[in-house]
């Protein structure tokens, strides 16, 4: 790392200064330097005050370069980093921002990550729930896994999946698990006690403790499912349709029918209208949803056949275009790790 900073010191003295930045907090984390030696480091590399704070419910500490305290501090509107459990670091930088305060910002909360790993006392845990989440642990690693957690034999068994943005209420074994919808957080629960009431997709009951996959990806399903207005779906209230949508997730291209939606959204039409339609809305109903005259509702609704290849007017087009509006939201909804 010093080599190639030296070398490119001469090339592009910005992109040296970068390197510096990530060779100085390897230093620290080599080091074992704590959390507080870390924010005073980072303060003195960027030159201006930076503050921490471990979660929603601690105060935040606020560290200058030249001062030997620390003072109570919040993010407010400084560049600021979310890190993982609600805690976040900003920089409190007067004027224009530096090139690498950044940088500096982001290394700072690898840093700071690392460093929680290796006191961490609850990462047994949560490696126990990503062992039981997976489809390629075996039986001996599932089996200590629930000695770990200490689940109870014969007792209801689910995998629930919930956003990140989604604080625990009460301890509950979770970890967090990358997904190819995204990063979520997955949970066991035991029976119906510690659900989550924010945002959250309720798994059906395992067969058995040692097999919660299958309960996870119907999770997953019902997550995916969830909205403003359902915010918590249970994959065991989707019946047939939980099949429906598993089989479209094994699916390497989308169906017709959510290929149409899709066209349909991107010239003009609303989920939500669609869902009206799907729901047998009145014209004058939906216009209204659309802001729309009743007329012109009426114009756009004779082109949807030709649009989705079947009359979605009828009742068996109903459901057609309610299921396509389902799996249209399976294959869309994605999760960043703060939703």
């Amino acid at each position: 790392m010093r080599e190639l900073a030296g070398r490119l010191s001469a090339l592009d003295p910005e992109a040296s200064e970068t390197l510096r930045v990530i060779q100085y907090f390897d230093t620290l984390v080599d080091g074992r330097v704590g959390a507080e030696g870390m924010l005073r480091g980072a303060a003195m590399l960027s030159g201006a005050p930076v503050g921490h704070r471990a979660s929603a419910a601690r105060r935040g500490r606020v560290f200058d370069p030249n001062q030997v305290a620390g003072r109570e501090g919040t993010p407010g509107g400084w560049p600021s980093i979310r890190l993982a459990d609600d805690g976040v670091v900003w920089l409190e930088r007067a004027g224009a921002p530096h090139a690498n305060d950044a940088m500096i910002l982001e290394r700072l909360a690898i840093a700071l990550s690392i460093m929680a790993q290796r006191v961490d006392t609850a990462a047994p845990t949560r490696r126990a729930v990503e062992i039981l989440m997976s489809a390629d642990a075996d039986d001996a690693q599932r089996e200590q896994a629930v000695a770990l957690l200490s689940l109870p034999v014969h007792a209801t068994i689910r995998a629930v999946a919930a956003p990140m943005s989604v604080r625990l209420k009460r301890a509950v074994p979770h970890a967090t698990v990358v997904t190819r919808f995204g990063v979520v957080r997955a949970m066991v629960a035991v029976g119906d006690e510690r659900m989550p009431t924010d945002r959250a997709g309720i798994g059906i009951a395992a067969e058995s403790v040692l097999d919660l996959r299958e309960s996870w990806r119907a999770a997953l399903i019902a997550l995916r499912l969830s909205d403003a207005v359902h915010t918590v779906v249970r994959a065991d209230d989707l019946g047939v349709l939980l099949s429906v949508a598993d089989a479209e997730d094994q699916r390497s291209t989308p169906h017709a029918d959510v290929e149409a939606i899709e066209t349909l959204r991107r010239s003009g039409w609303s989920e939500e209208v669609l869902r009206g339609i799907a729901a047998g809305s009145s014209i004058r109903s939906l216009a209204v949803t659309a802001g729309i005259h009743h007329s012109s509702m009426d114009g756009r609704l004779k082109r949807l056949p030709a649009a989705l290849g079947y009359d979605p007017l009828t009742a068996a087009g109903r459901t057609r275009l309610d299921v396509a509006l389902m799996l249209h939201r399976l294959a869309h909804t994605r999760f960043d790790g703060d939703v």
